[in-house]
């Protein structure tokens, strides 16, 4: 069943950020490209934010679908992953991250522990969905 609320408001080559103004959902789908610098990176969480200035968050969810993230084991790029992460998930309701694997789910975890917005992982899109309460085609991303 298609939602009509689903708009993008951010396309870039590694992420793309949708609103449901309706279900009060933010989806953010992160492709398979590497960030080829720490600079690329803070430009595109500068983008994400000012994208999502137009989303009340404090009454929205929040999904991330990093299925397609490339992994990364780099620990020049783990803090200001971190860093900027946090301040773009703070102030949501919920929060919900789809992964590929257990791998994956490690990853988060490790980058995330000291976040003071809890961070709840999934490997079966249906099961983030029921966290957040929502109802989507993650087709439609």
């Amino acid at each position: 069943m298609p939602h009509h609320g689903l708009r993008q408001i951010e396309r870039n080559p590694y992420t793309a950020v949708y609103h449901d103004s309706l279900q009060q959902l933010v989806a953010l789908k992160r492709s398979s490209l590497h960030y080829p610098s720490i600079e690329v990176l803070e430009q595109n969480f500068d983008r994400l934010e000012q994208a999502l200035g137009v989303v009340s968050r404090h009454r929205s969810v929040l999904l991330v679908d990093a299925r397609d993230a490339p992994f990364r084991n780099d620990d020049k790029f783990d803090e200001p992953f971190a860093r900027r992460h946090a301040r773009l998930v703070q102030g949501f309701k919920k929060m919900a991250v789809i992964l590929r694997s257990a791998v994956g789910v490690l990853q988060v975890g490790r980058i995330t522990k000291g976040s003071l917005q809890p961070v709840s992982t999934f490997t079966k899109p249906e099961d983030a969905l029921l966290h957040l309460g929502v109802q989507l085609d993650l087709n439609q991303l």
